[in-house]
């Protein structure tokens, strides 16, 4: 086989110089065909196959095969097909006579075709995600776990916690209020795992039927909402990610306060002060990364309270969050926001 150094000399004094393919295959000592074969490969493209190889003994039964190695997706990975049973089965079921190397040979690029692919996740500005998370905390004395709902930006990087007392459709609803107050606007759309608190039931086709409250709450902020297939977290990667990265950050050592309300008063105190930092490669502040304003998001505003009591001065719709403890909570008006 001729080298590149070969393949760089004909192809200069080809496509470069102007000399004729007869003069080139004189002037090196190669055959015409190889000067072709130099002039159309900027390197040597090595052994090619002129067709499909062809098994007459397997041929028969590669359908088989591909419907066994397609079942194993699905099936336990401890009691999957290995290519001996694989073909066992071929010889007593089937009547296959060909040897274990034929199967072999063919089974092993297949396997390698079904495997799930991996790209890297590309995340445009105005689009967020959600997940919750558990952490430890010390509440009046008291340590406990908490619930911590957590929503960030993956384009910029900026993440927003808060702390409840139980995992609830209330708190997931109170948790987005919170969220979407802290960036100053509703993303484009949110991306979640398939939590039983936003999806009610998933219907054979892929489609989902939303929770009641978690409807509720989409109509009212016009978010689109998106769902990672069952079972992959990879899927959602980046707020995977950031839910240990914020309690790692913000909940070590483990935090005290006198109760969850002085908690998240805290986290919303750090999570403010990461908003001034920069990361690794960027020109601005993680803050500045999100701007809601243009097509990327809708920007909100509270509505306007009266001063005596601080409640809303109307209500476009009912919205509920949770108050007091897991056994003792009652449901209050959650504060709104109206966005354009």
């Amino acid at each position: 086989m001729y080298g590149v150094e070969l393949y760089s000399k004909v192809r200069m004094a080809v496509l470069r110089d102007g000399l004729s393919r007869r003069e080139a295959a004189r002037r090196f000592g190669i055959d015409r065909g190889t000067v072709s074969k130099m002039v159309g490969h900027t390197v040597p493209p090595g052994y090619r196959q002129a067709g499909a190889r062809v098994r007459p003994k397997l041929d028969a039964h590669a359908a088989f095969i591909d419907e066994l190695l397609q079942t194993d997706l699905t099936a336990p990975k401890k009691q999957r097909h290995t290519i001996l049973r694989i073909f066992e089965r071929l010889r007593d079921e089937r009547g296959f006579d060909g040897g274990y190397t034929t199967v072999r040979d063919y089974v092993r690029p297949r396997r390698l075709s079904l495997k799930e692919v991996f790209v890297p996740l590309v995340h445009p500005a105005g689009h967020a995600q959600a997940d919750f998370g558990e952490a430890w905390a010390v509440l009046g004395g008291v340590r406990r776990k908490v619930h911590v709902l957590v929503v960030d930006l993956p384009q910029s990087d900026a993440i927003f916690l808060k702390a409840y007392l139980a995992e609830t459709a209330e708190a997931l609803c109170d948790g987005h209020v919170a969220a979407f107050d802290f960036f100053g606007g509703v993303p484009l759309s949110i991306l979640y795992d398939n939590t039983k608190l936003a999806v009610a039931k998933i219907l054979g086709d892929g489609a989902r039927t939303r929770a009641t409250l978690f409807a509720e709450l989409q109509s009212h902020y016009l978010f689109r909402d998106r769902f990672g297939r069952p079972g992959k977290g990879n899927d959602k990667g980046n707020v995977e990610g950031m839910v240990g990265f914020g309690r790692r950050t913000f909940m070590v050592p483990i935090p005290e306060a006198p109760d969850i309300g002085a908690l998240n008063a805290m986290l919303l105190e750090r999570c403010q002060a990461r908003q001034d930092a920069i990361l690794r490669g960027d020109d601005g502040t993680i803050g500045r990364g999100w701007r809601p304003t243009g097509r990327r998001s809708r920007p909100c505003r509270q509505r306007r309270s009266t001063p005596a009591t601080g409640a809303p001065a109307r209500s476009p719709a009912k919205r509920w969050c949770a108050t007091g403890t897991p056994t003792t909570r009652s449901r209050s008006p959650m504060r709104t926001a109206t966005c354009w």
